[in-house]
């Protein structure tokens, strides 16, 4: 068995076990550093790849710590601004919305479910900006147009790529922030971290026992 973890940042690695069944690699910030830096290994040569950070929360159902395994992905500024405001590529008919690897506009892991249930973590739907939420009333679109649990930089170009690959793979995140307007008087990123890596070793030792 071979793993493949990766995150946006030496930080939210640093903790997570390697060995010679476990290789880090950290991609950089962000939607294109993400995608271009998987473009780059073999992924092939894996049997698993996971994608683990830190996220900020749209629910309150998550407080900050906790921990979830990602079970769909949205691209939250993949479309056209106008004077009415932003459309999807899939509002607009640029893409249809089952086009792989989307499905009905989405991005799904089909291994979120079960792998939650191992750990006894929620599942989540994430969504995925080039510049995330902090102004209240961007926060207030993007809950009412996506629907999502969480916001992330770099998740839903890790499920595009990983689906365009046919590949088993699994995300985790750890809440560090509330999607509010910016004050990161009230992040708590160390805790995210530490929960993220105990989650993530638990279940990587699990398979490998």
């Amino acid at each position: 068995m071979k793993i493949l973890v990766t995150a946006a940042t030496d930080g939210e690695l640093r903790h997570i076990v390697e060995n010679d069944a476990v290789t880090r690699l950290t991609t950089g910030i962000g939607i294109v550093a993400t995608a271009y830096s998987l473009g780059k290994i073999q992924l092939q040569k894996y049997n698993l790849v996971l994608n683990v950070g830190i996220a900020g929360s749209f629910s309150t159902k998550l407080k900050i710590g906790d921990v979830a395994v990602v079970e769909s992905e949205a691209f939250g500024d993949f479309g056209i601004l106008s004077d009415k405001g932003f459309t999807s590529c899939f509002d607009e008919g640029l893409l249809a919305p089952n086009s792989p690897p989307f499905s009905h506009g989405l991005l799904f892991s089909e291994n979120a479910a079960k792998i939650a249930e191992q750990l006894s973590l929620p599942t989540v739907k994430g969504l995925t900006n080039n510049a995330v939420s902090g102004e209240k009333n961007r926060i207030r679109f993007m809950r009412e147009k996506f629907s999502a649990d969480i916001e992330t930089m770099e998740s839903a170009a890790f499920f595009y790529v990983l689906l365009s690959e046919n590949m088993n793979f699994a995300a985790f995140r750890a809440i560090s922030n509330m999607v509010e307007p910016r004050n990161k008087n009230n992040w708590n990123i160390p805790l995210a971290v530490k929960n993220l890596s105990n989650r993530v070793n638990t279940y990587i030792n699990s398979i490998l026992c």
